[in-house]
Parts: C-alpha cells; structure tokens; sequence
C-alpha cells in the first residue's frame, strides 16, 4: 500500500513538473521576437520596433547589462539615437564622471587619447573603448549624466591629481601630491592591494580633514573615505544604500524628465534584486509609481567569447527557441502574470527573481569583450 502511495505520489509530481514547464516554454513560444543589426549602426526587426514602442512610452528605462562588451554600448547607442532622453545614471562615481566630461568638452582628440591611456582603470567602465564612445555621444547629445556609485579603488590619483588643481589651499595640495606619488609607487610595491587601504593614505586623510578646504574638496573626501570602509567591510547592503542615496538626492532634477538607468543586471529589477536587497530598480520602480507613471526595466543577457548555450544554464528555458545569430527579445509579463496567478511555480529562486523584476529580457548570440586601453592598476 505504501509502494503504491509513493508511486501515485511519484507520477503526481512528474505530471506537475512537466506541465509547470510545458506551460513556461508555451509563454516564451508566445512573447519573443528577434531583431538585427543593420547598416546605420542601429537595428531592425519586429524585436526592435516592439522595444523601441515600449521604451518609448515609459518615463524611466533601466537597462541591466553585463560590464565590458562591445554589444551593450552598440543596443544602448542605438536607444539614445532613437528615443530623446534628457537624463542618464551609471555606475560610476560622480567625480570621475564630472572629470571625464571636462576632458572630453576641453581637450583635442590627441591630448584625449592621451588622458585615456594615462588613466586607464581610473576611469572604472569607461576604460573601454566602445563604453567611451557611448559616453562621449550621449554628451553630445545634450544629454545630462549622473554618476551614482562609490569611488573605485583604481581612481585615487585622478582623484588626488583634480583636486590638487583646483584646491586653493597650499598645505593641501602639497598632501594631495604626496598621495599621488605614493599611490603610484604603492602599486609598484605592492600589487596584492590597495593604497587606499594603506595607513599611510588615512594618515593623509586625516591631515586634511583638519584643513580650511572648499565644500567640494570636504565631500569628495568624505566619499573617499565612505567608500574605502564600504571596500574594507564590504557590506553590500549599505552600499546600494549609498547607491540609491546619491539618486535620491538628485531627484529633484530627474523626476520629471525622461531617464536612462544602465547598471550590472543586479541592481536594476523592480522587486527584490538578484543579490537579495531592494536595490537601484525598486526605487526607481515606486518613484515613478508614486507619480502616476511607468518605468521598463530591461536585462540583457548574452553568450560570451567561448561560452556555449549550454554554459548558461540558468536561462535555459528561453535559449530553446534560440535557432539563429539574430538578437532575441522575450516579453517577461505574461511569465510573470502567471506567476502572480498561482498558475506558473518557478522553482529557480534567481530566476523567479528576473521574471518578476524585468519586464523584457534581451538575448545577444555574441558577446564580445570591448578592448580596453591605457595602465590596468593592480
């Protein structure tokens, strides 16, 4: 009697596995399209006009990308060709990003390349070349740019070396030189870690905390600090907490405007976020709910340089209708209207999480790693 208990029990689940996934393979059949690059350094296809309608109608659109391809500076290029935005968000400190547009508004195209190759991973994502370009063609488009992240560890002497120019404090920008030389020989001597992290470099915090320095000196500095302890504690909730502070604190200039979010696929679903806090995507999600409005929230997702189909695994159920080198896009709502209405059970936790976070997912055959120029620090 048992054995047979557990064998109609058996059959039962088989039976629900089966039609859970029967179900989620119907609505993926269903809500896809694909798209292509063409000639005019854009796209076409119907997965193309069903996104550009969709980002159109949308106050607030946040693209969750992987870092350092080619492929997501080209699909977001193509987004602020088409579509007038007035604001973009990266993941990039807000003084690095202040500095970059300086150079690229004031300096020659030689005297650029030179500040590029002289900085290189100071300059965090926009060491890569294709990165660059979609940054210098959203400046020219007029487009205001926000930097929301903490300072990285590969930007203290850019940092020290901008300050060191406009402070107007002698005994400060003596310091400030100091530290530059004394970064740039601690990543000679010691590659394992950061200058940042050295008693040295707090010994000169301190010193200038102690200084008649302008507003703006007294804020980067205490950003830097802020994000050395978020480095050496790494408590990731009170990062994205600083995270979503500085966009917080510039919503004044940005609620009602037309906005491009573009950050790691982590931080931008509208829920819960991958790394289980709610994250930049959440609270972008409610602002705009709280104003009677939408935002899109979109992750893109790709095949890299030696990977195969199979190396990602945890998108499997939408890679089976993948047939051809075209770019796929799948309308993630009606997954996640059957989930909300008990009729779809994804076990996957991280994979419920993106259902339930983006609205349309987007498939790239080919991810190819953007070249990179300049000093790689560390």
């Amino acid at each position: 009697m048992k054995k047979t208990k557990l064998l109609i029990l058996s059959l039962f689940i088989a039976n629900f596995s089966y039609a859970q996934t029967s179900l989620m393979d119907s609505l993926i059949q269903k809500n896809y399209s694909t798209f292509k690059k063409n000639n005019s350094n854009a796209f076409e296809g119907k997965g193309w006009t069903t996104l550009q309608g969709e980002i159109s109608k949308n106050n607030s659109v946040l693209l969750g990308e992987y870092h350092f391809t080619s492929e997501i500076p080209y699909f977001t290029n193509a987004i602020v060709n088409s579509i007038k935005f007035d604001n973009y968000f990266m993941e990039i400190d807000p003084y690095t990003i202040n500095t970059i547009s300086t150079k690229i508004k004031s300096l020659s195209p030689a005297e650029l390349d030179k500040f590029r190759n002289e900085n290189g991973s100071a300059l965090s994502f926009l060491q890569g070349e294709a990165e660059f370009d979609l940054y210098k063609n959203i400046l020219q488009q007029n487009i205001k740019i926000y930097g929301a992240e903490q300072i990285s560890l590969f930007s203290d002497q850019l940092l020290f070396s901008e300050l060191s120019k406009k402070s107007k404090n002698k005994k400060a920008i003596e310091i400030y030189k100091q530290m530059i030389a004394n970064s740039a020989a601690y990543d000679t001597k010691h590659n394992t870690t950061f200058y940042l992290f050295s008693d040295d470099c707090q010994a000169k915090l301190d010193a200038l905390s102690a200084l008649n320095l302008s507003a703006n000196e007294k804020e980067q500095l205490e950003a830097l600090q802020l994000s050395k302890e978020l480095y050496l504690n790494r408590i990731h909730p009170l990062r994205i907490q600083y995270l979503k502070h500085l966009i917080l604190e510039k919503l004044p200039e940005w609620k009602d405007k037309k906005n491009l979010f573009k950050y790691g696929a982590n931080h931008m679903p509208k829920g819960e976020s991958l790394m289980e806090v709610f994250d930049i995507g959440n609270l972008v999600s409610n602002i705009e709910e709280a104003n009677y409005r939408n935002s899109l929230h979109i992750m893109i997702i790709g095949k890299g340089e030696g990977e195969t189909l199979a190396d990602l695994d945890e998108y499997k159920p939408f890679l089976t209708v993948v047939k051809d080198d075209n770019w796929y896009t799948y309308d993630l709502r009606p997954l996640k209207q059957a989930i909300s209405k008990k009729k779809l059970k994804v076990e996957d936790l991280t994979l419920e999480r993106i259902i339930k976070g983006y609205d349309y997912l987007v498939f790239i055959p080919e991810l190819t790693k953007t070249p990179k120029t300049g000093k790689q620090n560390h």
